[in-house]
């Protein structure tokens, strides 16, 4: 008797563990459409972000989680552990291009969803506090149209979901200076934010070695950067570095500059100087169907 009412109890704890026993429901997100209808839900965003600081201060009733880097993001939502986390389109795009379980919210800045301005939702390049570089650098983006911005991001989700494969087209954004006696912009991202920027194991479709490693780096960010090198006539070197280390890295001199999709808030430029935004984009979030 005793063996059956233990083999009884074994099973009903493991019952417990697949059902509901210690966990949570699922939050629907399907039936999202604005910030308003996330009460009760679990979503989260990376550290040190407009992205957290937004979900914080703008939505009631919801659990906010925040994780260093979106790989931990993207882990945790596969998991079960949050409901959903917010990222700009372009990078939802990607993430859904290669995990079709996935989908998003499709807010809209200021009106379903997150209010911000431009210089919260767009993306800048930073230098060191009283730089020469900015001035040069926006003279360099006034010259690339929308038309040409929106078909690189297109072609960094592309290539984004085969790093290997070459694209069938030419890129939308390529310098014709070949000149490199300006000497060595070194530029810093995370290499790990698709497609704003990723690793990679080849050069395939004009990616970058990253110093120091065996990988190389490729993404709309990385495009931009080499534009921008190539019409200053000098030659581009990439550095990964982790996100909270950026602003202090360019602020020693370790590195030129950012591009890492990093947007030029208030508080960031404090810190650094920004050029004017080279991508703006909605904030959206992205949640498991």
């Amino acid at each position: 008797m005793k063996r059956i009412f233990a083999l009884i109890l074994a099973v009903a704890l493991m019952l417990c563990t697949f059902t509901s026993c210690g966990g949570r429901d699922q939050f629907d997100m399907s039936e999202v459409n604005s910030l308003s209808d996330l009460d009760g839900a679990v979503i989260a965003a990376q550290t040190g972000t407009f992205h957290l600081d937004a979900l914080t201060a703008q939505t009631e009733g919801v659990d906010v989680k925040e994780y260093p880097d979106f790989t931990q993001l993207l882990t945790a939502l596969n998991s079960g552990a949050i409901d959903g986390y917010v990222a700009e389109e372009p990078t939802a795009y990607a993430v859904i291009a290669q995990n079709p379980g996935l989908s998003y919210v499709a807010l809209k800045n200021n009106d379903t969803g997150f209010t911000a301005t431009d210089a919260d939702t767009g993306i800048a390049v930073a230098f060191k506090t009283g730089s020469a570089y900015v001035a040069t650098v926006n003279e360099i983006l006034a010259g690339i149209s929308t038309e040409t911005r929106e078909k690189l991001m297109q072609q960094a989700v592309t290539m984004n979901a085969n790093p290997d494969e070459a694209l069938t087209e030419a890129l939308a954004l390529v310098s014709s200076n070949t000149n490199t006696s300006n000497g060595t912009l070194k530029i810093a991202m995370e290499c790990a934010y698709a497609p704003f920027n990723w690793s990679q194991t080849t050069d395939a479709n004009g990616a970058v070695k990253i110093q120091g490693s065996d990988l190389y780096a490729n993404g709309y960010d990385v495009q931009i950067a080499k534009y921008i090198a190539a019409e200053m006539g000098m030659s581009l070197e990439i550095y990964s570095a982790k996100w909270e280390a950026l602003i202090t890295g360019v602020q020693a001199g370790t590195y030129d500059g950012i591009i890492a999709g990093m947007s030029p808030t208030e508080e960031r430029e404090a810190e650094v100087d920004f050029t004017d935004c080279y991508y703006n984009s909605n904030l959206v979030i992205i949640y498991k169907k």
